[in-house]
């Protein structure tokens, strides 16, 4: 009988991390079970008693089971390349909120749950986004939370027009906008004053950020929907498409920047039977 391989993945910044790491490892020993830790811990010199250590990919790639220590930001980090390798993640809040982890600190053994097979797997929309410019692909990206166009200049005004399935829908002029999945409605999107989507509707929404009208509104989309963008700054100044809060990518004025539900989906382990409505009561 082949092992169960649970990779563990801590945010390397958050002391909490580092603390409840050792608890982490304890509970899931079994004969049966390998542990693989991040290559860069043990650069770091952390060292524990029966685990290994992998390459983050690598590690992916032949894991049963991600296990994230940190908060939402952490999550997003992983959630594009475990969801390439269709593989499931299991959050442990360390961070702030942790809309999307599913035990905190104190709940540790939950986990037993795991090898009961007393789990179910939360599967998420994602959405994707490509850079079209000159007949070419300039840029893609998979996100779990949201796509933003944005000003990259303080003080500017960014011009985005908005078409879905290439029937226009509407201008906005502001900061910019979010496009967000119903797992991000609850992040970035819900700050700028857009919906609250439960994830299991899929739709796409699109949210003005600090929008220079009184009459801007929030748009809910079909997830079968094709959302393009185009935007431009005041005065020549960059604009930026973002995936997940990562690095920004510089775009031109004539640039057509296609959004659309992903193949990929995020798979979240839920131990305690908790709806959305009951998590969203106790994090927000």
């Amino acid at each position: 009988m082949s092992k169960k391989i649970f990779f563990l993945y801590p945010n390397a910044r958050k002391e909490g991390a580092h603390e409840l790491l050792p608890a982490v490892c304890d509970r899931l020993r079994r004969d049966d079970v390998r542990l693989l830790l991040p290559m860069p811990l043990r650069a770091a010199g952390y060292t524990a008693a029966g685990v290994d250590y992998m390459e983050t990919d690598g590690a992916l790639r032949v894991s049963d089971l991600a296990i994230v220590l940190g908060g939402d930001g952490t999550m997003l980090r992983l959630a594009r390349a475990a969801a390439m390798q269709q593989l499931p993640l299991l959050g442990i809040n360390v961070g702030h909120i942790g809309f999307m982890t599913e035990l905190e600190p104190d709940e540790l053994d939950e986990m037993e749950k795991l090898f009961a097979g007393r789990y179910t797997i939360d599967s998420r929309m994602m959405l994707h986004v490509a850079v079209h410019r000159d007949g070419r692909i300039v840029y893609e990206n998979d996100a779990l939370n949201d796509i933003v166009v944005a000003k990259g200049t303080a003080f500017r005004v960014v011009r985005v027009r908005i078409a879905a399935d290439d029937e226009e829908v509407a201008h906005m002029n502001g900061d910019g906008v979010i496009v967000s999945t119903p797992t991000g409605s609850t992040a970035y999107s819900l700050s700028a004053g857009g919906p609250i989507i439960e994830p299991c509707a899929e739709n796409l929404s699109v949210i003005p950020i600090c929008a220079h009208a009184l009459a801007a509104k929030s748009f809910v989309f079909a997830p079968e929907r094709r959302i393009t963008l185009s935007a431009a700054c005041e005065g020549g100044s960059e604009v930026f498409i973002s995936a997940d809060g990562g690095q920004g990518f510089a775009v031109r004025p004539t640039d057509r920047i296609e959004i659309t539900r992903s193949s990929l989906r995020t798979r979240l382990v839920r131990l305690k039977g908790n709806s959305f409505y009951t998590i969203l009561q106790q994090k927000l």
